[in-house]
């Protein structure tokens, strides 16, 4: 009995340290290959200051840069999906499913760290389906995967200090807001 609460106690805490920094290298390395920034040098340059200042700030200062990596994580895994949903060409449902398990995931690690794990469950499903339903609605729109991935990631930022951590609700809503209209107002619209 000591054995395996000694093995839990251990692979839980294994998750827990290494799980965000090998899904954020994973992400930085997928948002590498598929080139968001076109055949330019800035695509290495940007993805190897991302890995380099993501290590930096989960080694040095782990606790206060913790939900800063999760919502970088999420903008990058987002990314990555949309480019995989496209290059592959995944079903839409199944693009749905991985996108709801990824949130979820995403959000229950953030409230497992963060201590907010009473309610976390219920917030992590209400969470996920409605970015979702923010994942389907901008399936419709034209805009590129990194303009899609940044909404989707500020629209998480902002449920996450409005409802779950119950901060000053305005700040953050302006602040959404205005992101998500200089995302919208400088993403590239194709013409018809």
């Amino acid at each position: 009995m000591i054995y395996w609460s000694f093995w839990e106690r251990t692979l839980k805490n294994l998750i827990r340290e290494i799980a965000l920094p090998v899904f954020l290298s994973l992400f930085i390395g997928l948002f590498w290959f598929f080139k968001p920034f076109g055949a330019g040098p800035y695509n290495g340059l940007l993805a190897l200051f991302l890995f380099s200042g993501s290590l930096y700030w989960y080694i040095k200062k782990r606790e206060e840069a913790l939900e800063f990596l999760v919502f970088l994580t999420s903008f990058l895994g987002l990314f990555a999906l949309y480019n995989i949903q496209f290059a592959l060409s995944i079903p839409s449902f199944v693009a749905e499913i991985l996108f709801f398990a990824f949130v979820f995931c995403c959000f229950i690690y953030l409230a497992f760290e963060k201590g907010k794990l009473q309610n976390g469950f219920l917030f992590a499903i209400g969470l996920s389906i409605c970015l979702l339903q923010a994942f389907l609605a901008l399936s419709f729109l034209p805009l590129n995967p990194l303009a899609k991935s940044f909404i989707l990631t500020s629209l998480f930022y902002a449920f996450w200090f409005i409802v779950v951590k119950r901060e000053d609700y305005l700040k953050y809503l302006i602040l959404t807001v205005a992101v998500l209209i200089l995302v919208l107002a400088t993403a590239r619209w194709p013409t018809i």
